[in-house]
């Protein structure tokens, strides 16, 4: 994030597309390479700990 994040705090990630309308949007998002979650664009984490400290990224499950 652009601000850093405080314990406690809700942290909302959101992974976008060049040139794909809505309907196509999906994503897999990781955390320190592992899959976390599947198939939505946006990933919420409430309550934000130091086990959440890691390197966070999408990609589109077909595409990359």
């Amino acid at each position: 994030p652009v601000h850093p994040v405080t314990e406690g705090d809700t942290l909302t990630l959101h992974c976008l597309y060049q040139n794909t309308t809505p309907p196509n949007l999906r994503a897999d998002f990781y955390k320190d390479e592992s899959l976390i979650q599947s198939q939505t664009t946006e990933m919420i984490i409430s309550n934000v700990s130091k086990s959440h400290e890691g390197f966070y990224y999408c990609k589109h499950p077909e595409r990359g």
